[in-house]
């Protein structure tokens, strides 16, 4: 196929498909922001500021929980109708040479959900609501493409062969089925056929154009990164390093620099945003070839017409751009972070750095200029406390057994690399005036008891101050709180709905994917602290760096450093486009 016959149908579609994202968007941002007002409204009516990890059972057992299972549903049922039905249904019929209404086109989406009253369908949207995104597979709809299995879980996975092995034959088993059924939806939307007919013709069509579908993607594949890397690096990316070469007067180069950086920001955006419709329309033209008579079907281009939208769009865009570079000259430091305050928080104890969970831990970290350490503590069979960070000591002694199984002469006699266990004594006393001690309450024995131990021994010791008690158990937390208001809490959580920043913790350490800047911005103006946890990747620590979060939790003590001392040396380019680049992710 010649090049020009690839391109033709995508360059043609530009400007209804702009539409058609458009029309998209406000609806599913108004329909989002609704649900979002009405969840928080009977959040408050239950007296709740937040479901999150620690209460999930709120949902099942209260009223107010099970009308927000049925919002969340009909918000899911919303998004499948415009950005998989609708999308579907306007591909086609810009490929059939019509002209086609937007405004239809949703209403055939939702009419089209119909197709998903079966067990069929119910799988089909729990493969493209759920499974989709977490194994990035697929189409999935935006509201659920964040969907992740949390990296403290996948490093466990990771860790663990069994795992390692289940995972991997999922993600192949999940990767054939997304192959398979890519033109599921095709035939429920476009021929009328039920959910079981359209899987079964699906799988002819598979059967018998796979060599031709996988050569075809791959095609298209490279030629859109070809393209958007030419666009961008053309457009954005040589001029930007021209202008960094040639000598010329300060303000005039900080404007060009950042006039060049803000095009290639846009640019990115715009491919990003642009991709999974012209992936569309790309299946939907191979699935009217596969069932043409023939397998002759051929797209007909329509009439060459102006399009002054897009025109106007683009003049808007650069004089946006040009008027954006002009203030940002004169209000860099406003605009962008180019101070890098981020803390580092060593998990358990030292990270990587260290034997896990030891006193050696906290003195490795405290060399690397760690702010805090995270330890966790379990009560033993006869009442003492030690750390250790599973539910029992076999991965790091060798010893299947739990911490309240053991006496403490019995731990005691444990070795983690050569370390001692230490009991919660030993690392208050190798901590104090060095880090502050975050201590998660864990395990089977975490319980007000533990609470009240714990709050007990660091009084004791005088550390009230360096000291922060956090857990994944939100009414142990809320029992400290109440009894011991002096004490300093932090609730540790990685999923989150409602208003986290008003529940009564001193600090929230939140799982990566739901610490996000707005997130961040609104603990900040309810005087909480925030953590991140576990930041071990080197991009994630640079975003979490460069962002306002307190401070990370890592097991990468040393690299955290290595990447906070390079992020003081940055660029006005490279400050710009790593904080769009944070934007964007």
């Amino acid at each position: 196929m010649k090049l020009k016959q690839r391109f033709q149908p995508f360059l043609q579609a530009i400007p209804q498909l702009l539409l058609f994202q458009f029309v998209s968007t406000v609806i599913l941002t108004l329909v989002t922001l609704a649900v979002s007002l009405l969840g928080g409204l009977l959040l408050g009516l239950s007296g709740k500021a937040a479901v999150t990890s620690g209460d999930l059972s709120f949902l099942f057992t209260r009223w107010q929980g099970w009308v927000m299972i049925i919002l969340l549903l009909a918000m899911v049922t919303i998004y499948v109708a415009v950005e998989l039905n609708a999308l579907i249904i306007f591909c086609n019929k810009i490929l059939s040479g019509e002209k086609p209404s937007v405004w239809q086109c949703i209403k055939d989406g939702f009419a089209g959900l119909k197709k998903f009253l079966s067990l069929r369908g119910v799988i089909v949207i729990i493969y493209a609501v759920v499974l989709a995104p977490i194994f990035g597979l697929g189409f999935s709809i935006s509201l659920t493409q964040n969907f992740y299995i949390p990296k403290f879980i996948m490093s466990v996975i990771e860790a663990t062969p069994l795992f390692l092995t289940a995972y991997i034959i999922a993600a192949v088993f999940l990767t054939v089925v997304a192959f398979i059924y890519c033109f599921i939806l095709h035939g429920a939307l476009l021929d009328d056929m039920t959910m079981k007919e359209a899987g079964i013709n699906s799988r002819k069509l598979f059967v018998k154009n796979w060599k031709n579908l996988l050569v075809e993607l791959i095609i298209f594949a490279v030629l859109s990164f070809v393209v958007a890397a030419l666009l961008i690096g053309v457009c954005g990316v040589l001029p930007l390093l021209i202008v960094s070469a040639i000598p010329m007067g300060e303000t005039v180069k900080s404007f060009l620099v950042i006039f060049f950086c803000v095009i290639i920001i846009l640019l990115t955006a715009i491919v990003m945003y642009s991709y999974v419709s012209f992936l569309m329309i790309k299946l939907t033209s191979l699935y009217k070839k596969y069932t043409s008579e023939g397998g002759e079907w051929t797209y007909q281009p329509q009439e060459k017409k102006r399009h002054p939208v897009v025109i106007t769009l683009v003049v808007l865009l650069l004089v946006a751009a040009c008027g954006f570079s002009v203030y940002a000259v004169n209000h860099f430091d406003e605009l962008f972070k180019t101070q890098v305050d981020g803390n580092i928080v060593a998990h358990r104890a030292g990270g990587v750095e260290a034997p896990e969970n030891t006193v050696k831990g906290i003195e490795v970290a405290h060399e690397y200029g760690a702010l805090g350490c995270e330890i966790d503590i379990q009560r033993t069979s006869d009442g003492y406390y030690v750390v250790n960070h599973d539910a029992d000591f076999e991965r790091v002694a060798g010893v299947a057994k739990a911490p309240e199984e053991m006496t403490l002469a019995q731990v005691k006699e444990l070795k983690v690399d050569g370390e001692p266990v230490p009991t919660f004594e030993e690392m208050l006393d190798a901590s104090r005036d060095k880090v502050i001690l975050f201590v998660e309450l864990k395990g089977a024995t975490a319980d007000n008891q533990m609470a009240e131990d714990a709050v007990r021994i660091i009084k004791e010791k005088g550390m009230q101050d360096q000291t922060v008690l956090i857990s994944l158990k939100m009414d142990i937390l809320e029992y400290i709180e109440e009894k011991y208001p002096e004490m300093q809490t932090g609730y540790l959580a990685f999923v989150s709905l409602g208003s986290i920043e008003d529940t009564p913790f001193d600090y929230l350490a939140l799982e990566e994917e739901i610490s996000t800047d707005d997130t961040i911005a609104s603990v900040h103006a309810k005087g909480k602290k925030i953590i991140v946890w576990t930041v071990n990747e080197e991009d994630d620590i640079e975003h979490f760096m460069l962002s306002d979060a307190d401070a990370i939790i890592t097991d990468s003590v040393k690299l955290s450093r290595e990447v906070k001392e390079r992020l003081t040396n940055r660029s006005t380019a490279q400050i710009i486009l790593e904080q769009a680049y944070r934007m964007l992710r």
